[in-house]
């Protein structure tokens, strides 16, 4: 849920892809329910496609690692199936699994590209998968989690996710146990569930003559029109106290201490928590152009003039399907935590939000308006590509994508202090401490 580059981009970067142009865009809606988007660019042979699927660890409420099995397997059927082509051409593809979407990215010619919908579409709807392949998948996702818990703040951090999302999925902590007890039939089932057209769209980039030759190719292929609900859970109302737990470990030599909020998301849909729990229905456009100016103007206040912290870090996601959370984490100068410093620090966040001048809110918003400015010439395709499969993935619709920029621009700076005074009026919801463990 927590922003984050995304794992797909790789050595096309600096390659042919890099150099490509950027010559406008076009949206589909195709008659079996699938999106297209054409990002189209000044070369003529190459294509750089990206799936994105609306199915991540959310889908799974037993967290039991089921999307990210299916999308290791989905990903190696795929490139072993295209590099069967005749031609001659290789394929290789990057893939990223997240909370809430699943992308699958490569780069191809774009004569095979009908070649790659059919082994696509094959693997998409009926997948196979044999227990031997299953087994290695699960040990190398076991051994990944293993290795993660050995990290102090990743230990503080699954802690600090169970206590904010205690009720809904998000929370459960992923089971090894239940990772191990999966069969190659519930894989199945779970791809029958998900794995669906109205879940999948589809961004193309490159010079393709032909649009509606790809979309018949599309159509033709997919054919299977069976459409799946996304169901995402929402947490309810927490009670206004802060839940607080320490850790001590001895990968840190000063307090490593996390602040967490939850946050509303762009979707704006409504919720039975609405009455009882203001933030979903605060602007999640204020809080995000807010947070830029708390980033900048905290670290200048606590690092340089207080001298509490060496180091401030911020995680924030408002693209999310249900909702997402703000993360901020604080390494300390102390040796020691202590509610003195905590309340310092959360003093500190209520003193911007009151203080925060118009000058710094416009140069805010003018940041958050660059970092969208992804539908002009002047953006390297692949960065469109990356912007928009990363909210397409999750669900988002095209249009509301195509006209954020415009929003931006127009937002009412009053509206912003109106609506983080509003937000930051109750404390956050989970404080996690992280203290050095002590030396005999």
């Amino acid at each position: 849920m927590l922003k984050r580059v995304l794992f797909f981009i790789f050595f096309l970067l600096i390659g042919k892809v890099s150099a490509e142009v950027y010559r406008g865009i076009e949206y589909r809606k195709l008659s079996n329910d699938i999106s297209v988007i054409f990002l189209n660019t000044n070369k003529s042979d190459n294509i750089f496609v990206t799936l994105c699927l609306s199915v991540g660890y959310s889908d799974d409420m037993e967290k039991s690692g089921k999307t990210e099995l299916i999308g290791n397997i989905f990903k190696k059927r795929l490139e072993k199936e295209m590099n069967k082509n005749p031609q001659g051409y290789g394929v290789e593809m990057t893939s990223f699994v997240g909370q809430e979407q699943s992308l699958f990215s490569f780069y191809g010619k774009q004569v095979d590209f009908p070649f790659h919908l059919k082994c696509i579409s094959k693997h998409f709807y009926g997948l196979e998968i044999s227990q031997e392949e299953l087994t290695r998948e699960k040990e190398k996702i076991a051994n990944r989690f293993n290795q993660s818990m050995e990290l102090d703040k990743n230990k503080l951090r699954r802690e600090a996710m169970r206590s904010l999302y205690w009720h809904d999925g998000f929370g459960k902590p992923f089971s090894v146990e239940e990772l191990n007890s999966i069969t190659v039939g519930d894989l199945k089932k779970f791809c029958d569930q998900n794995y669906t057209n109205n879940r999948l769209a589809l961004i193309i980039s490159g010079n393709i003559k032909n649009k509606d030759k790809i979309v018949r190719t599309i159509e033709e292929n997919f054919s299977n029109t069976k459409k799946s609900e996304i169901k995402r859970l929402k947490e309810p109302a927490h009670h206004d106290a802060t839940v607080s737990f320490e850790m001590t470990g001895s990968q840190v030599k000063f307090p490593y201490v996390e602040f967490y909020w939850r946050l509303p998301n762009y979707r704006e849909e409504k919720s039975i928590y609405d009455d009882v729990e203001p933030f979903r229905t605060i602007s999640p456009l204020a809080l995000e152009i807010f947070l830029i100016c708390l980033k900048s103007e905290l670290k200048k206040s606590l690092v340089e003039e207080l001298k509490i912290a060496s180091s401030i870090i911020f995680d924030y996601s408002f693209w999310n399907y249900s909702e997402g959370n703000l993360r901020i984490s604080v390494l300390l100068n102390e040796k020691k935590y202590s509610k003195e410093v905590e309340f310092a620090i959360l003093g500190e966040i209520k003193k911007i939000v009151c203080e925060i001048n118009e000058q710094k809110l416009i140069a805010a918003r003018k940041e958050l308006y660059k970092s969208a400015d992804v539908f002009n010439y002047r953006t390297n395709v692949i960065d469109t590509m990356n912007w928009l499969s990363d909210k397409i993935g999750v669900g988002y619709d095209f249009k509301f994508l195509k006209g954020y920029q415009n929003l931006i621009k127009n937002f009412k700076l009053e509206t912003i202090r109106k609506e983080v005074v509003k937000f930051f009026k109750n404390g956050p919801e989970v404080i996690s401490v992280l203290n050095p463990k002590e030396r005999k």
